[in-house]
């Protein structure tokens, strides 16, 4: 990973996630597609700033509007939380992790025999 992301706040994640699902957009798309009670236009408008300043967001102007794009891609965020979690709360043990998730969550034989699958590409490389 070349560089490490900033971390983002529950509701810049929250918008992240919409805008990697709908790959571009207006504030009111964003806002259509939120939970209810959905929040104003203000408050989604402000996170986006903020995932523009962050480098996370970019967009485009349309008329008198602009459509937002997600600059970062959901993957490269991902192994950047996975890498932050893996290194604070598992001293960067991958199999303390796994052992910790595999304890908490009903992982069921399916998944475990993909995980199992996983490990074995791994190993035969």
């Amino acid at each position: 990973m070349a560089e490490k992301l900033p971390e983002l706040t529950r509701g810049e994640e929250e918008v992240m996630q919409i805008l990697w699902q709908i790959e571009s957009g207006f504030v009111n798309d964003i806002i259509a597609r939120m939970k209810e009670p959905k929040p104003k236009y203000t408050t989604v408008a402000t996170f986006i700033k903020i995932l523009e300043n962050k480098g996370f967001v970019g967009h485009e102007a349309v008329g008198k509007s602009h459509r937002y794009f997600p600059l970062v891609a959901k993957s490269e965020y991902a192994g950047n939380v996975a890498s932050s979690m893996l290194s604070n709360y598992f001293d960067g043990s991958l199999s303390q992790m796994v052992s910790f998730f595999s304890q908490k969550e009903n992982i069921s034989v399916s998944e475990m025999d993909e995980i199992l699958e996983i490990v074995e590409k791994i190993k035969n490389r």
